[in-house]
């Protein structure tokens, strides 16, 4: 079968969907893609996928461009005529979907990656921005024969909303990781935390500045990495914490292997999340967790096992779980060892993609 995977970023298409493209390539299918840019067009036709750019931005909000970008997949679905649809995504999801419809496809699949900000902030503005998404969401799950989500607090919450039927999800624990990527190190400096996760206030960006701030005033050889594309936040924004020494900005990284196997507990405080791959991804590679008890979040983490559980936006919090872990150094190679064990369990990627090709009726061996 012809099989068409619907993006936003082409670094995504690999970056999150590659084992899956793998595993449908062996079952005998045919993959094509779309994404909203070409930077990653070299590597995926280099899969064996045929990719397609559709120029636009993930959260571009130009008027005649959304109006326009269902007739836009439109065209593209009809010229590469594929047999299966998956979308992942905001924009993808709500156009997308809808445009595979019209196009006759009879198997659409949705990808629910995360609700972001659209349900975390609650002012005026973006209660009617909420208002907009859901009803985009809920038009574009109708066309949709599965939806799955990477969480099941995700998953319950768009069931209460009326956003789509319980009978149409299905929950699977993120992407999955490639546990042979991702493989187990031992720990170099038991005093050294990293945080990855693009510059967004709801990323928990200035906890974590604030945290290690307070940390180093107690332990000053202790060591705070961040690696993160700029976005809502900017570097200029944080500069006073990278300024004093608090944290340390190393940029961005198309590998983050050897700056995990650099810490000894990586830290997400972000206040909602579809699924925190890095920190499966930490853990994966026997790192001990601090993320915030919170959608997506909560599943990365057993609470005393392999991290710690922490209220969303609860600085304190954070300043006593990292000064926890450096004061017990052998708990912390415990728990990161815990960390590998729950990731075997829990997020081996190849029990993720099987589900996915069983669930759509794609697994043909």
């Amino acid at each position: 079968m012809k099989i068409l995977f619907i993006c936003n970023a082409s670094g995504s298409i690999l970056g999150f969907r590659g084992k899956l493209i793998e595993k449908m390539q062996q079952e005998g299918h045919t993959i094509s893609a779309i994404a909203f840019d070409d930077k990653s067009k070299s590597a995926i036709e280099e899969k064996g996928v045929e990719f397609f750019c559709l120029e636009d931005k993930n959260r571009g909000l130009n008027p005649l461009k959304i109006l326009t970008l269902k007739k836009r997949y439109k065209k593209l679905i009809k010229q590469i005529k594929p047999d299966v649809v998956f979308t992942s995504m905001l924009k993808p999801n709500s156009f997308g979907a809808p445009a595979a419809k019209t196009c006759g496809i009879k198997q659409i699949y949705c990808f629910m990656d995360g609700a972001g900000d659209v349900f975390i902030n609650n002012s005026f503005k973006w209660k009617i921005i909420r208002k907009v998404v859901c009803s985009l969401y809920k038009r574009a799950f109708k066309c949709a024969n599965k939806v799955f989500f990477l969480n099941n607090d995700d998953k319950i919450e768009f069931v209460k909303r009326k956003i789509v039927k319980e009978d149409k999800c299905e929950v699977v624990l993120g992407v999955g990781i490639d546990l042979e990527r991702f493989t187990y190190k031992p720990i170099k400096n038991h005093k050294t935390f990293l945080m990855i996760a693009r510059m967004l206030k709801t990323k928990g960006i200035y906890e974590y500045c604030k945290m290690a701030r307070a940390v180093k005033q107690k332990y000053p050889d202790a060591t705070f990495n961040y690696i993160g594309a700029e976005g809502t936040v900017k570097l200029a924004d944080i500069q006073e914490y990278v300024d004093d020494g608090s944290i340390n900005y190393l940029g961005t990284t198309p590998d983050v292997r050897p700056f995990i196997e650099d810490c000894a507990v990586h830290v997400l405080p972000s206040y909602r999340e579809g699924q925190g791959q890095v920190s499966v991804e930490a853990g994966a590679m026997g790192r001990a967790l601090i993320v915030c008890d919170t959608n997506g979040s909560r599943d990365t983490v057993k609470q005393d096992y392999n991290g710690f559980l922490v209220p969303v936006k609860d600085v304190d919090a954070l300043i006593e779980k990292a000064v926890w872990y450096i004061e017990n150094p052998e708990k912390t190679e415990e728990m990161g060892k815990n960390a590998r064990k729950f990731a075997e369990d829990n997020f081996d990627q190849k029990v993720v993609n099987n589900k996915i090709v069983t669930v759509t009726n794609l697994c043909n061996n």
